[in-house]
């Protein structure tokens, strides 16, 4: 009796929790690095203010201030009494005065607020005219209204990007604490493969398995080793896994399935790596391998370009994402309507298409990419998000509802 495959969203959740053991059972390590390196790394502790923010009551227009007593009603001409620009001092009012200031400039003592310039009339050199009412605390932002002193500004977690890295230059963090980056080892298996700098011969293919994987785990900020091409010869295969076990995640594409020369799950559990499931009910990628040892998780990819990239997507890019300690390993999964032509049926398998988001005023859809089969990954590059069918998913026509799973955050900023 043929045995029964993992269903996909259990060998995730496999993957999930046996990344999330591997990270917890080890103390996070980090280092130190200066903001101006640190874009795309995870804050490894808070970053509190240093100061309130604003560190003053600083007007939000240009306009005057005054005090709002004075403009209670319709109209008030008060008595003009200099200007302030940002990176100025305040300086001071008395009742009864106005004072010139600018977006972005200290509020002078005696003000309580800022009328627009727009609301306001210079009737002379000495003299402005100002329509109300006016409210206390008009287009001012008070002391401390963004933070407070030693208020978090940022929590552990987040990934440095622009307003995350802007928020720390604002409080003086010229140095922060990040997570180190896992390291990924990728290799590539099979006679057949050649480097790409290479005329292939008869029955050989260029690989581009390992460019995939290596450009994918660099996308997930990770740092990546080159595995090189490994021959399908046992002895120099178990080299090239241990070597790899050195890191936390090993990647192997090709010799997964059941041909005479696919010894990859030979070779690693003679190498002492436990397999955690071989076979996973995808298409493509079917034969998929995960497994651990006691400080590295082990992908073994199918060797067809389509079947590793999905695997990879699938299953390894939510490891990266926990062992990176990225602050959300999901990928976004969204229901779209088809647009431009539909799907068949699904069989026994959860099936990804390729697709293309497609633009429709304020509106999102997805046209499904005709594709030949996993080594087809010209189509799948022409697309930039895949459509999940689920098993046993009937047809889909134009106009319905079908998941598209993104491979990015549509909240990174």
């Amino acid at each position: 009796m043929q045995k029964s495959l993992l269903p996909l969203d259990e060998a995730i959740g496999v993957v999930v929790e046996t990344a999330l053991a591997l990270r917890e059972g080890r103390a996070a390590e980090t280092r130190a690095m200066s903001i101006w390196d640190a874009s795309g790394f995870v804050l490894a502790e808070d970053a509190r203010a240093d100061r309130p923010i604003p560190e003053f009551d600083k007007s939000m227009m240009d306009g005057f201030a005054l005090a709002s007593d004075d403009v209670a009603g319709d109209e008030a001409t008060l008595a003009l009494v200099g200007e302030t620009a940002a990176g100025a001092s305040a300086g001071a009012i008395e009742r009864g005065q106005a004072m010139a200031i600018m977006t972005g400039a200290p509020l002078p003592a005696g003000a309580d607020a800022v009328q627009i310039v727009e609301r306001c009339e210079r009737v002379s050199e000495g003299a402005v005219k100002v329509r109300g009412p006016v409210r206390r605390g008009m287009n001012v932002t008070p002391t401390g209204a963004h933070a407070q002193t030693s208020e978090i500004v940022v929590e552990r977690g987040r990934i440095i990007e622009s307003l995350t890295a802007g928020v720390l230059a604002s409080v003086g963090a010229a140095q922060v604490q990040v997570y180190r980056r896992p390291r990924v080892t990728v290799i590539a298996t099979g006679d057949e493969l050649v480097e790409l700098s290479e005329a292939p011969g008869p029955a050989q293919i260029r690989d581009s398995n390992r460019k995939t994987l290596m450009a994918l785990a660099e996308a997930e900020w990770c740092r990546v080793v080159d595995g090189g091409i490994v021959r399908d010869d046992r002895m120099a295969l178990k080299h090239a896994i241990r070597d790899g076990l050195d890191g936390e995640v090993l990647v192997l594409s090709g010799g997964v399935s059941a041909g005479s020369y696919d010894y990859v799950r030979e070779c690693l559990e003679a190498e002492g790596v436990e397999v955690l499931f071989h076979q996973v009910a995808i298409k493509p990628g079917k034969p998929v391998l995960f497994g651990r040892t006691g400080r590295s998780l082990v992908f073994g990819l199918p060797g067809n370009p389509v079947s590793t990239f999905v695997t990879a997507l699938t299953l390894l890019t939510p490891a990266l994402r926990v062992l990176g300690r990225r602050p959300d390993h999901r990928p976004w999964v969204l229901r779209l309507p088809l647009v431009g032509g539909g799907l068949p049926a699904t069989g026994r398998r959860t099936t990804f298409h390729p697709g293309v988001l497609v633009r429709a005023g304020e509106a999102l859809m997805v046209r499904p990419l005709t594709w030949s089969g996993s080594a087809d990954h010209v189509a799948f590059a022409r697309g930039n998000v895949m459509i999940r069918c689920e098993i046993d998913e009937p047809e889909r026509r134009e106009g319905e509802l079908v998941k598209v799973v993104m491979a990015r955050s549509l909240v990174d900023w």
